[in-house]
């Protein structure tokens, strides 16, 4: 896929859930389009649906009302938000699982070693999760999703609980794979800063019924991307003060 060329696009997304009331509206009306390439951060209060919305564009849900559209041959990728290793396969088995459906094998061989080489886990190629630190973990879920070589990258809040050490190197792989490969990136945060860092759009939700709130451009390229940047402290405050507009 060419820069500009739409990945996803969803077009007045609706979402509700039955439950002891009658039926909780999660999803309002949601419209987003992710071009090729393209980082995005969906921030929002806890509960608000983000994870719905991420489950809606995988497949795993579907949308009661609304539709979604995604480029042809779609190759998509979800890191969950709790680990979803294969207990009863080593760390190789649990990347030639998913590679199987989309690489040959040397391909898959040549690019899940890479990988493991540049997150330190080659080593523990034979090992099995129960073997591995919650670090080791961690990269080994990035790992498995990158290892398919996708075109489009979910991720459910993937720094979350991680020291700062760990999360930087995964942050760093992220992005150096990024720009490799181009894949497009959709995930989710809490954080403003971790939102304004990654992504070159930020849309922030509203709580229940979600509603897109605001929509913000960052417009800096990589290296000018630092703490101390006025620019980027500015749409730290900015995102902060939307949130808290929302009683978020």
């Amino acid at each position: 896929m060419t820069k500009n060329t739409i990945t996803l696009e969803l077009n007045q997304i609706h979402k509700g859930f039955k439950n002891t009331s009658g039926e909780l509206k999660v999803l309002a009306d949601i419209s987003l389009t992710v071009q090729a390439g393209e980082i995005i951060a969906l921030i929002g209060p806890s509960g608000c649906g983000k994870t719905t919305l991420l489950n809606i564009i995988s497949g795993i849900a579907a949308p009661d009302r609304g539709t979604l559209r995604q480029s042809p041959s779609l190759r998509l990728a979800y890191v969950f938000q709790e680990p979803r290793l294969l207990p009863w396969k080593t760390v190789e088995g649990n990347i030639r699982f998913v590679q199987d459906n989309f690489l040959a094998a040397q391909e898959g061989k040549e690019v899940r070693e890479k990988l493991l080489q540049k997150t330190g886990l080659l080593a523990y190629k034979d090992s099995y999760p129960a073997q591995l630190s919650g670090g080791m973990k961690q990269r080994l879920e990035l790992v498995r999703a990158l290892a398919i070589k996708p075109q489009l990258l979910l991720m459910d809040e993937p720094f979350k609980s991680l020291d700062l050490a760990l999360k930087f190197d995964l942050q760093r792989l992220l992005l150096t794979e990024h720009e490799q490969e181009g894949f497009a990136l959709l995930f989710t945060t809490h954080d403003p800063d971790e939102a304004v860092m990654l992504a070159d759009r930020v849309v922030v939700l509203s709580d229940k019924p979600t509603q897109i709130h605001q929509e913000m451009v960052i417009g800096l390229t990589r290296e000018k991307r630092t703490k101390t940047n006025p620019h980027i402290q500015e749409n730290v405050e900015r995102i902060i003060r939307v949130l808290l507009e929302r009683q978020i």
